[in-house]
């Protein structure tokens, strides 16, 4: 399918200017239904032209449900799509002028990279078709672009995992779209190929200037590359805002847990002091009605000590080993409640020692 559609003859050296004018997307009121399963709800969301957004969730979250209507691969229950003024849901996949790239790349095995980043163009109608030796030169300095020059008469079966998601993207690009769709584009690939990745693909992004949604469940590549992050949750957005607002300023618990590492504890909030199991842990900044909450701290605003410090008292669990670090799991408070900790530097307490876990800083949410 020629998801790349129409551009401008534009060098992969030039400037954001020179590539086709980005385009604005709107959502409106969008739900999707298979069968009697829901997979969004209602979804709104406006992307300005020329923002890289991360649609970010856990498996199930319905973020890819949402790129592929935005793609024109699948179609909603109700709602509504605009590109720019224009009504998206209206216009084929072709005349959308989208550019997809897939997880696991989808390269023509049988074609050379040359022939497979020509492919959108070499598919047009003829009138609308370049000239050869027109797509031959866009193909070099799409090649150029993504730093692959000089590889175009390799085959897919010849290319590393990370150079073949660089050609998808290239194939992508050739006939410049105006919305760059990008579904899990790193989930295939090692984690240091993954790393290497994010930043050369915000290179990019910087260069060309292309309205970009791309799809992810790791926190990490979202925070690096995206200048917005929308976090989803079972069809529904949870939050949509900077990575600096997503993480400082989680609007929910639920993106308090699944962005950043943290220490989740049930708590009672009494005369202005809140409670692990009788045991006072923090005093509120502000007024807040007495009952029951639900206590969140970032790793960085917590700490671990012996036995009798200030804190929550408890127990080592057991211990893990990570890259640089350890994870140590924790029973606390009277109940037992459980808790993970990530340690970096230092010894850490063995399992069955007896800790004191102290708060520095914390978010409440109702219970």
């Amino acid at each position: 399918m020629d998801m790349i559609v129409d551009g401008a003859r534009a060098s992969a050296t030039s400037r954001a200017g020179a590539w086709a004018k980005p385009m604005d997307v709107r959502v409106e009121g969008l739900v999707k239904q298979f069968e009697r399963t829901p997979a969004l709800h209602g979804v709104d969301l406006d992307v300005p032209g020329g923002e890289l957004v991360a649609l970010l969730g856990p498996s199930g979250s319905g973020k890819t449900t949402l790129l592929r209507i935005v793609a024109g691969l699948d179609f909603p229950t109700s709602g509504r799509i605009f590109f720019g003024g224009e009504d998206a849901l209206a216009k084929s996949v072709q005349a959308r002028n989208v550019g997809f790239v897939f997880q696991h790349y989808a390269l023509f095995r049988h074609m050379t990279v040359h022939d497979n980043i020509a492919f959108g163009l070499t598919v047009r109608e003829r009138s609308r078709r370049p000239a050869k030796a027109a797509i031959r030169a866009r193909v070099e300095e799409l090649l150029e672009l993504v730093q692959l020059a000089g590889y175009g008469k390799r085959y897919p079966m010849q290319l590393s995992g990370g150079q073949r998601q660089r050609i998808a993207l290239a194939r992508a690009l050739a006939i410049e779209p105006q919305v760059l769709l990008l579904d899990e584009p790193f989930g295939a690939l090692d984690a240091k190929v993954r790393k290497d990745l994010r930043r050369w693909l915000r290179e990019i992004h910087e260069r060309t200037g292309h309205t970009t949604l791309f799809v992810t469940h790791d926190q990490d590549e979202a925070m690096e590359l995206a200048d917005r992050i929308v976090v989803m949750r079972d069809g529904r957005i949870e939050q949509v805002g900077s990575p600096e607002d997503i993480y400082e300023r989680p609007a929910t618990p639920f993106v308090f847990d699944f962005v950043g590492q943290s220490v989740r504890l049930p708590v009672d909030v009494k005369d202005g002091v809140a409670s692990l199991d009788g045991i006072p842990v923090a005093r509120l900044p502000e007024p807040r009605p007495d009952g029951k909450a639900l206590l969140f701290a970032r790793h960085d605003d917590v700490s671990l000590s012996g036995p009798g410090a200030t804190g929550i008292p408890g127990r080592v669990v057991s211990v893990r080993r990570g890259a640089g670090h350890r994870i140590i799991d924790l029973a606390l408070g009277a109940e037992g409640h459980r808790a993970e900790l990530t340690v970096r530097g230092g010894d850490p307490f063995g399992p069955g020692e007896p800790v004191t876990l102290g708060v520095r800083a914390f978010r409440l949410y109702a219970a």
